[in-house]
């Protein structure tokens, strides 16, 4: 197996013919530091008081019997791979099995013991056999086992894993499929043993999807169901039941990556209590009334260029100074420019970062020139970058200068959010324009103009995957415009006519997931991807210098996008 590892990964000899799924839980084994010369034993908790053992292991002692052949052994495993239960009959499996500490207690997860039947099951979520050599450790190749993920009938989520485990000379290929039916069992017992909150939202799920072919997600603080449809979406369950949380009403009109729009969002309530909500999101026709509904609502939380542009042409009505204001990058510059030259405006502009570049009073005779002359209307772009003497004699010079009596602007001013009554330097600025800010809003609120940006540039430019065009559309963007223009900038050098997923910078994807954490799980990532990077991409040393399970590490680095 090493010097298989060897010639997969390293390129130094030829490489034999592996399935695609082994090939890569061999690579997720390696990164994640698995020995493969022997089985290591790692203790897990093994509580028999938790919810997938009460339920499975009366189901699996009444059956396996009758189900599994003597020469077989039944494995149920935790949600983190810890096996709580084991059933065999034949003394010679069952002294090689505990030979190689495939025991109650012990961790049997891929980033522990590498590629095994039940490890690999938790990883993919997805039923899969591992024969012989198949198997990351050596140690394992005389077995093979097949495992399949149990998940919770209503919540979809994987809550343990049933595995069958032979040795390779009695291996039967009836072991994936009577795996299956167990499994299956075993979920259909967790339906009866459900809560009332569990059943009440599947059952409004049901009830909905039963009306409509459109796309349809149950969601609460504990519950995510989703048909086929919205399945393929790839929502964010922590995200989006935060917004319905916050306002049911501003999710309606919500666009999604795939173009549809949400039209429903229907409470679903205990008593008083929001417990929570069933979404329904439609294409075309079918959405078409309701997005008529919500145009202005889903101007306000989804803005597009266009939408920003007029709207900022009206706020020029009316005053004859106007400061704008928004995070660097995010295109208040372009979007005066536009809106000026949309009116037939002419413009002076005057860039306050230049004013230590030419000297102070250079800067401040050019100003005070454009101000008092005929020019009909003067830009001052980063008025936050003056110098506090500077800034001074800026106020002096506004409030020397004639006011017209005009319905558009003579002077518009840029300033970041962040700078806004910083000092009172800055507020005397602030104070020389008319209370009502306009704010462009940033890229991370307008995911419509960043996707738009970065597909049908025409010949030469890669095509997108869908999958890819999601993440575009959920990234926050953080560097605005100028950010976007560096990532259009990779794409078009990018050596592929087709851009997936795994083609995309592990920094870029890292910002998808953390665009929407807290505080302090974004204060976590950072320590994660720091600690990674000092110690090489080690993720062995990066959990024990943490103090945290390689488990735990594996989960938090998909988590937050950071392998």
């Amino acid at each position: 197996m090493l010097d298989t590892c060897r010639n997969l990964f390293d390129d130094s000899g030829p490489v034999p013919i592996v399935r695609a799924e082994i090939l890569e839980s061999w690579r997720r084994s390696q990164l994640s530091g698995v020995d493969p010369s022997h089985v290591r034993c790692v203790e897990g908790e093994a509580r028999l008081d938790s919810r997938i053992a009460k339920v499975a292991i009366p189901v699996l002692n009444s059956m396996a019997e009758v189900m599994i052949g003597a020469r077989t052994s039944l494995l149920l495993s935790a949600p983190d791979g810890t096996l709580l239960w084991r059933w065999d009959e034949a003394s010679q499996l069952r002294d090689r099995l505990n030979r190689s500490n495939v025991v109650r207690g012990t961790r049997w997860s891929e980033d522990v013991i590498g590629t095994n039947g039940l490890g690999t099951a938790l990883e993919t979520a997805k039923a899969v056999t591992v024969a012989g050599a198949e198997h990351f450790n050596e140690a394992l190749h005389d077995f093979t086992c097949a495992g399949a993920p149990i998940r919770h009938p209503v919540t979809n989520r994987v809550t343990g894993v049933l595995s069958v485990t032979s040795l390779t000379d009695d291996a039967s290929p009836l072991m994936a499929p009577t795996l299956l039916r167990l499994a299956r069992d075993v979920e259909d017992e967790l339906y009866g043993d459900s809560t009332l909150h569990e059943r009440q939202m599947l059952q409004h799920f049901l009830a909905e999807r039963r009306r409509t072919r459109s796309a349809v997600v149950a969601v609460s603080a504990d519950v995510f169901i989703a048909n086929t449809i919205a399945s393929s979406l790839d929502l964010d369950h922590v995200h989006l039941w935060q917004q319905i949380e916050e306002s049911p009403e501003s999710v309606v009109g919500l666009v999604l990556p795939d173009g549809s729009s949400v039209t429903t969002c229907r409470p679903v309530r205990q008593g008083t209590k929001m417990i929570g909500a069933v979404v329904i999101a439609a294409h075309g026709d079918d959405a078409r009334d309701s997005t008529r509904r919500v145009t202005s609502a889903s101007t306000q939380l989804r803005p597009t260029w266009p939408d920003i542009v007029t709207e900022l042409k009206k706020a020029m009505s009316g005053v004859d100074r106007l400061l704008v204001s928004g995070e660097v990058g995010a295109g208040k510059r372009t979007a005066i420019h536009e809106a000026l030259i949309d009116q037939g405006r002419s413009f002076k502009e005057i860039d306050c970062l230049s004013a230590d570049e030419i000297g102070r009073d250079q800067w401040l005779a050019t100003a005070r020139a454009a101000t008092v002359s005929s020019i009909d209307l003067t830009l001052f772009t980063h008025l936050d970058a003056l110098d506090d003497a500077t800034c001074r004699a800026f106020v002096a010079i506004l409030d020397e200068a004639p006011r017209r009596e005009t319905l558009t602007p003579t002077v518009i001013g840029t300033i970041s959010p962040n700078h806004r009554e910083q000092d009172e330097v800055t507020r005397m600025v602030l104070h020389r324009f008319p209370p009502l800010v306009f704010d462009v809003p940033p890229l991370r609120r307008r995911p419509e103009d960043a996707l738009a940006r970065l597909i049908d540039q025409g010949m030469g430019f890669p095509s997108l995957s869908r999958e890819v065009q999601q993440l575009i559309h959920k990234h926050p963007w953080p560097g605005n415009h100028r950010q976007l223009e560096e990532f259009r900038r990779w794409l078009h050098i990018h050596p592929r006519p087709h851009v997936g997923v795994a083609d995309l910078p592990r920094n870029w994807l890292g910002e998808v997931s953390r665009g929407n954490l807290t505080a302090m799980q974004n204060a976590e990532s950072e320590l994660i991807a720091s600690t990674l990077k000092a110690l090489g991409g080690n993720k062995v040393a990066t959990a024990a210098a943490l103090g945290i399970s390689r488990s735990s590490l594996y989960r938090k680095l998909r988590e937050y996008r950071l392998k």
